[in-house]
């Protein structure tokens, strides 16, 4: 039960800057780290009610079969394909493909959620060869289509009454993925990563924030309710500057992702609910987008969240976003505010230097320079190797220059919001 009152967006008041993480349902503000696990429950709950929807709790009886096992790279990995059961007489059952190191002990865990009919990272050989990772991944469609048919599928039927969306939905699934790795003398259950790209950015993002076991995030282009910003829109040049997925656009084309909750807050072509959507291919998706008055905001002001809450619900575990700095759509300007907002809950947790950005040239992928950049920041987190140059994190003793001028931090630079963190005395 919900302990929480969450108003509806006829009675919110509109917030003209990012919101503030630290202010607590009475309206007064976190001022301890004690104080943090109950404000980020409230946190989880708020996301819950207004984007994500509410979800089964673990079924309790997740079991998995190795149905086909094969060495791979002359011998030095094993290649597996993984049945998953669970659920009311077993009624949720998926495939998953895994490859690890052939070596004894444990070993770190990628869980991905995938695309259908996609398999493979372009990093996967020295992702696991030369650095020991595992990586499982699902086809995350076998779960619940990818379209207004998801509450009508195994997961929807199996569990029926919760409010959630697709994107949930597959989250929940992610976290099946954790509970078979449980059952192995192989995973290292401190050490379990949550990865996708695109939407599959978002499930890592939501699977992270409600299942602790997952010991670091990895999102890769997740954009609009993922890592990007629903305030502020931008690409590479700037707020403002190129067209981004809005809130109003991805409910247009995506309401079975969320909560029907979330669609009262974007400027909407469509009126489309989670039951009613069309079924519609990507490509028609895109190019549906393309045909609509999009890139123009709504009534997110009114949210009392935005997209820095994902990542604060995340805090203090680790997390690192990489983004395309052609993938307009996405929006990178956003994504870097957001993450410079999340900052102050991780600095305020005393966990400097866990919260990443990583952007390279390029669209809209999952390419092998990401892959690079977070299993370099899984290094660092989990065994303490120097980081990567590329990544960008605030950590008490790194400083940057701008333009040549010491002491002048782009990082620093945060006009979108006027709060900081408590102050402390750690």
């Amino acid at each position: 039960m919900n302990k929480y009152n969450f108003s509806p967006k006829s009675e919110l008041k509109a917030i003209h800057e990012l919101p503030d993480p630290f202010l607590k349902p009475d309206g007064t503000r976190v001022q301890t780290r004690e104080e943090w696990p109950e404000q980020r429950e409230y946190l989880k709950a708020m996301l819950t009610h207004y984007l994500y929807g509410t979800m089964p709790p673990p079924p309790g009886n997740t079991r998995g079969k190795v149905i086909f096992s094969r060495k791979v790279y002359n011998g030095r990995a094993i290649a597996e394909t993984v049945h998953i059961t669970c659920g009311p007489k077993d009624a949720v059952q998926f495939d998953c493909e895994l490859i690890r190191p052939a070596k004894e002990g444990k070993v770190p865990v990628i869980t991905w959620n995938q695309f259908k009919g996609r398999h493979g990272s372009p990093d996967e050989e020295d992702a696991v060869l030369n650095h020991g990772y595992a990586i499982i991944e699902f086809e995350k469609e076998q779960l619940a289509a990818d379209s207004a048919d998801a509450i009508h599928g195994p997961l929807a039927t199996t569990y029926p009454g919760y409010t959630w969306g697709a994107i949930a939905m597959w989250a929940w699934a992610q976290s099946r993925v954790v509970d078979y790795l449980a059952t192995t003398d192989y995973a290292d259950m401190n050490r379990i990563v949550a990865t996708g790209h695109s939407r599959g950015g978002k499930v890592a993002l939501c699977a992270t924030i409600y299942d602790e076991r997952f010991a670091l995030c990895a999102a890769s282009g997740s954009g609009c309710c993922g890592a990007g910003c629903l305030r502020y829109l931008g690409g590479r040049l700037g707020e403002g500057l190129g067209t981004c997925e809005t809130a109003g656009s991805i409910e247009d084309v995506f309401p079975f992702w969320w909560s029907d909750n979330f669609g009262e807050f974007g400027k909407r072509v469509k009126t489309y609910t989670r039951s009613n959507a069309p079924k519609i291919e990507f490509q028609d998706a895109v190019a549906m987008l393309q045909s609509e008055s999009i890139g123009e905001t709504g009534d997110e002001d009114y949210l009392p969240f935005d997209l820095h809450f994902l990542r604060a619900c995340i805090a203090p575990r680790p997390v690192i976003t990489t983004e395309g700095l052609s993938d307009t759509w996405a929006n990178p300007y956003g994504s870097q505010l957001t993450w410079r907002a999340a900052d102050e809950v991780y600095q305020f947790l005393g966990a400097a230097g866990k919260n990443a950005l990583a952007m390279r040239d390029g669209p809209h992928e999952y390419q092998k320079l990401d892959w690079i950049h977070v299993i370099a920041f899984c290094d660092t987190m989990f065994y303490g190797k120097a980081p990567h140059k590329n990544i960008q994190r605030r950590t008490p003793d790194a400083r940057t220059q701008m333009d040549g001028i010491p002491g002048v931090d782009w990082r620093e630079f945060c006009p979108h919001f006027s709060w900081r963190m408590p102050k402390t005395e750690y």
